[in-house]
């Protein structure tokens, strides 16, 4: 069975399925919908690497995540009770989703969020289920800056063992005070320092003057936006939750920082990265690339204004990937759901297929007006 987009008009904008789950840590593996610590259901622990297909989702009343029922088709090494054909309950977590999910054509699905709520509504519709929304909603603005993460995240502190069996279920880390931070954790609280320093320096000014911009510094409109509150906001809010490293799941991240700074109102439908440059359009962006004079200005991402959104593809099924630049030129990087140094066409992946003669570009430069 897939799951497949249907609701209200704002889920219905673009069609897709989840189909198939990868296991990207070890999970409880559950008899029924309740997650509480009190509940005697867990039948077995699902190992790392195991596969499945998925059957149904509901939203958790008390922490906003989801528990989704899966069918096994795969189990990953290890020792367990689980066996392919199981059908059991897996907690997908807000804060560390340790479950990768497919679409009908094999692609990664880089947010889930609007699937996962569409089927929730379908499969609660009539059949209540205590602790669970029977008719759950996309985040609003409010619900993603209040779920936002703290200044130092503490489940940065948390051990990095994979078997996570919950994915981060408990909210409350009651000993992460006395946890010394890693080198990583460190680098990436030092990241996020530097850059909104630089960022609040460069947008006091009133229409703003930056050495910095180069080429860009005589254009208004793109000076207005990258030196604006907005962008400021949203560039914190992208390194203030972004994780240690990569977790497939770049346009969810993505599309909660606009939201988290005030960029757009309403949570984008699509589930691909590829889906950025129609979503944001529809908020009120614009893509620079449609522009002759600004596409002649970006050959690289280094070209690219600060806090502009860059939408990568190949025009092949794959999923694609976005980031957020945070700074002028070579000054500063790019962030998603992790931070790096160097955008994406630097990435493995990104090399890896233009040795294969399908090399990833930017299809979207987005910013607002």
């Amino acid at each position: 069975m897939a799951l497949v987009l249907v609701g209200s008009t704002a889920l219905a904008d673009i069609p897709q399925e989840l189909q198939d789950v990868v296991f990207s840590g070890d999970l409880n593996a559950r008899s029924s919908v309740d997650f509480r610590g009190k509940a005697k259901n867990v039948v077995s622990v699902v190992p790392k690497d195991s596969e499945g297909t998925v059957l149904e989702t509901r939203k958790l009343k008390r922490t906003g995540s989801y528990g989704v029922k899966v069918r096994i088709t795969k189990v990953g090494e290890g020792k367990t009770k689980a066996k392919a054909g199981d059908e059991v309950w897996v907690y997908f977590s807000q804060k560390d989703p340790w479950l990768a999910f497919k679409d009908k054509d094999g692609s990664e699905v880089q947010d889930p969020e609007v699937a996962l709520t569409s089927r929730a509504i379908r499969d609660g519709e009539g059949l209540p289920v205590e602790g669970t929304e029977a008719r759950p909603t996309l985040p609003t603005k409010e619900s993603v800056k209040a779920n936002q993460m703290p200044d130092v995240d503490p489940n940065l502190a948390k051990n990095k063992d994979p078997r996570q069996t919950e994915g981060g279920f408990i909210t409350t880390c009651k000993d992460c005070s006395t946890t010394k931070p890693s080198e990583t954790v460190q680098r990436n609280l030092q990241n996020l320092e530097n850059v909104s320093k630089e960022v609040s320096r460069s947008s006091s000014a009133s229409i703003p003057k930056n050495a910095a911009a180069g080429k860009w510094s005589n254009d208004p409109m793109i000076m207005g936006y990258s030196e604006g509150k907005e962008v400021k906001d949203t560039i914190r809010y992208g390194l203030r939750n972004k994780r240690s490293r990569s977790t497939s799941y770049c346009y969810r991240y993505v599309k909660r920082a606009l939201m988290g700074g005030d960029m757009i109102d309403r949570y984008p439908p699509g589930g691909h990265a590829r889906d950025a440059v129609r979503d944001l359009k529809a908020q009120g962006m614009i893509n620079l690339m449609d522009n002759p004079k600004y596409r002649d200005m970006i050959k690289s991402p280094a070209d690219v204004p600060k806090g502009a959104v860059i939408v990568y593809h190949n025009g092949t099924k794959e999923s694609g990937d976005v980031q957020i630049k945070t700074d002028w030129g070579d000054n500063g990087g790019f962030v998603s759901d992790f931070y790096s140094n160097n955008s994406f066409l630097s990435s493995p992946k990104a090399r890896r297929y233009a040795k294969q003669g399908k090399p990833y570009r930017m299809i979207g430069v987005m910013i607002k007006p």
